[in-house]
């Protein structure tokens, strides 16, 4: 970042910002006129009025990438404004969709396999346990996701139905992963990390394109997406997509449960104005997942997202967005949930002499109807309505333009669990040389309660007098977290990147006794955890290209003073003590592509889950410019292994193999 960035044009934008916040009402209508447990960055966004068609390019070639772009990509999630990742004061990774298409990735859960110190582990046909940084489970609670500005965790527990989570894979731009709190700028639940999923914009996906797949234990995906436009400066997109997942055997069993989705979208993105952009896109799917003994589970869900950026010039912008998110689950004889959710934000960023400020605001409302179906649980009450109001503020004040930077704000919270909530950050960058980056952080974060911490009851009070009962004084789980790292690129074509961490935790989850045979959720465990990582990317030659990353990680839960945690603190965390990744990828000749990755996990805890290592595979080739196709093979060291057992169930992942097409025109 330079000087010139603090110019007379700061001056004029100041002038010009009131004028943008009046019009702030017309734009209001845009946004959204339109088992149990188991936001695109939205700084400015603005493209070019042009962009090359996606028909005209296929995988991006290896040799046509300079290693800076590898490495230092732009990316929007850690400041909330686009930024290089060689210069971010956090821990944070990139997947893009080339490296989604390179590995082979038929879902998102697949494809955040990627990511250093990802823990993704699949539990059954359509359950996956996903954290990072610790305290992974089959109902991890401690990550933020979001997915084009909307806000995919659920307060019924803190977390994240991953089943349900998917998008139109061609056209996603990129994953960003914030590995540590987040919770500044981000909020609540963005306590160990953040995962920002980034569709294209409608300009970029015009055309054409049609992909799909299947073979030995992978059953039929595809999808179509066509992409046209209106008028000088309006894009839009449609697309459909179909998932058949082949079910998880029983360990020594053989029993498999199939999954079937269905999902479709759009999106609209129109330069009203050189200044303005509007964007309106929305989502709805619908399907079934096969259980023993038991009906399906059913799901479904619609979403719309409004969203208004105007942004004066590359340093100062304002958006507002708006989105509805409703979403339908089923578990016949357990279960059944629908959920309304209404979301408002405001977001501003500018310059002020050496300070660059990001602040906002934002309301949402999710209401819930809950069924209590069967004799095992209930949520007490069966309906309730959870607000959220925050407002944020972070200043990044560059001390010695070019050389060192402090960043300082909070986020102030009520939600309708655990009232007012801060969690502030303080970070610094130091760039002790042109390929080197040092930075650190203390930051504060919580995880509010949610429905299953403060109104679960089992057995169901209908049924027989429950023996767990709900306690509404719940209160939010903390964390106080240290950070430390370390980026370098020695030489044009090796880079580094290193970081390390404690977070001391405190108010954990716990499972209590009370007279008479009785229990019930509290705050009686206090944690810590402590680890690292290092991530490399090195440009062999103008043809091959090896990156990987190891993970240590190691967390301790003790029960606080006066806690009795039935289960001794090993219910909020099961996770591997050491991982890593190595990818190869290769651009050979006559078009063709190969890539191979070789992944180790560590033994899991609890309960015992024996360490795996395997092997995947994808060999592709473009005989013209618009189509593609590949042969993939996955988990390719054993025919099958668990990667995540539970005290009910343990299935196993199996060796797959399955071709795959792409044609766009």
């Amino acid at each position: 970042m330079h000087d010139s960035r603090f110019s007379c044009k700061n001056h004029q934008a100041h002038a010009s910002r009131w004028r943008a916040l009046k019009s702030l009402s017309l734009v209001v209508a845009l946004g959204v006129g339109a088992s149990v447990f188991g936001q695109e960055a939205y700084g400015p966004q603005i493209e070019p009025a042009e962009k090359p068609s996606s028909t005209t390019s296929s995988t991006t070639e290896l040799k046509k990438l300079p290693l800076e772009e590898l490495v230092d990509v732009e990316i929007t999630s850690a400041s909330r404004r686009p930024e290089k990742l060689s210069q971010t004061s956090s821990a944070v990774d990139v997947i893009t969709s080339e490296d989604i298409e390179r590995a082979g990735a038929t879902n998102l859960p697949d494809a955040l396999r990627l990511g250093t110190e990802m823990e993704v582990a699949q539990i059954d046909e359509h359950t996956w346990a996903i954290s990072t940084r610790g305290f992974d489970t089959s109902v991890a609670n401690k990550m933020q996701v979001l997915m084009d500005g909307r806000s995919l965790y659920t307060p019924l527990f803190s977390g994240v139905f991953w089943d349900v989570q998917q998008t139109f894979l061609p056209d996603l731009e990129q994953i960003e992963i914030i590995r540590g709190p987040g919770a500044t700028l981000w909020g609540a639940n963005a306590i160990n990390g953040v995962i920002n999923i980034r569709t294209k914009s409608a300009d970029e996906t015009q055309g054409v394109l049609v992909y799909g797949g299947g073979g030995f234990e992978e059953d039929g995906f595809g999808g179509v997406r066509y992409g046209g436009k209106v008028g000088e400066d309006t894009y839009f997109r449609v697309y459909v997509m179909r998932q058949n997942g082949d079910g998880l055997p029983l360990e020594g069993d053989g029993q498999e449960n199939d999954t079937r989705m269905t999902q479709g979208g759009f999106r609209i993105d129109s330069k009203i104005h050189p200044e303005d952009t509007l964007t309106l896109q929305g989502d709805f799917y619908a399907g079934n997942f096969d259980q023993f003994n038991a009906s399906d589970i059913d799901v479904d869900g619609q979403n719309v997202i409004g969203r208004w950026t105007h942004e004066w010039d590359t340093d100062e912008s304002l958006f507002l967005q708006a989105y509805y998110d409703r979403t339908y689950r089923l578990i016949p004889g357990i279960f059944e949930e629908q959920r309304n959710t209404f979301d408002l934000e405001l977001q501003d960023q500018f310059r002020y002499d050496n300070h660059y400020i990001v602040w906002g605001g934002e309301y949402r409302l999710s209401h819930d109807n809950i069924g209590n179906l069967g004799p095992s649980l209930a949520f007490i009450p069966d309906e309730d309505t959870e607000h959220l109001v925050s407002g944020y503020i972070q200043d990044e004040w560059h001390i010695i333009p070019d050389k060192f930077y402090l960043t300082a704000g909070s986020k102030l919270e009520y939600n309708s669990f655990s009232g007012f909530e801060i969690q502030p950050t303080g970070r610094f960058t130091w760039l002790p040389g042109m390929d080197q980056t040092v930075w650190g952080a203390i930051s504060r974060a919580v995880r509010t309660p949610a429905r299953i911490d403060q109104n679960l009851v089992s057995p169901n009070p209908a049924f027989a007098p429950p023996i767990l009962l709900a306690n509404p004084d719940f209160e939010s789980e903390t964390l106080v977290a240290y950070e430390l790292g370390y980026r370098i690129k020695p030489t044009e074509d090796l880079s580094f990147d290193l970081a390390g961490y404690f977070n001391d935790y405190d108010n954990l989850r716990s499972i209590e006794p009370l007279p008479h045979g009785k229990f019930t959720i509290e705050n009686k465990l206090v944690g810590q955890s402590y680890g690292g990582s290092l991530a490399a990317k090195w440009r062999v030659n103008d043809w091959w290209r090896l990156d990987g990353s190891v993970s240590l990680l190691k967390v301790d839960i003790d029960e606080a003073a006066g806690g009795h945690d039935i289960n001794n603190g090993t219910a909020e965390a099961n996770d591997p003590e050491c991982s890593f990744l190595i990818h190869s990828a290769m651009d050979l000749r006559w078009h063709v592509q190969f890539d191979s990755f070789l992944r180790y996990v560590d033994d899991l805890p609890n309960p015992h889950t024996p360490s795996y290592l395997t092997a995947d595979v994808r060999l592709s080739w473009a005989p013209c410019k618009n189509v593609e196709i590949a042969i993939v093979g996955r988990n390719l060291l054993d025919e099958a292994h668990p990667e995540f057992r539970t005290a009910a169930t343990s299935r196993e992942v199996e060796r797959s193999v399955f071709g795959t097409f792409k044609w766009s025109y």
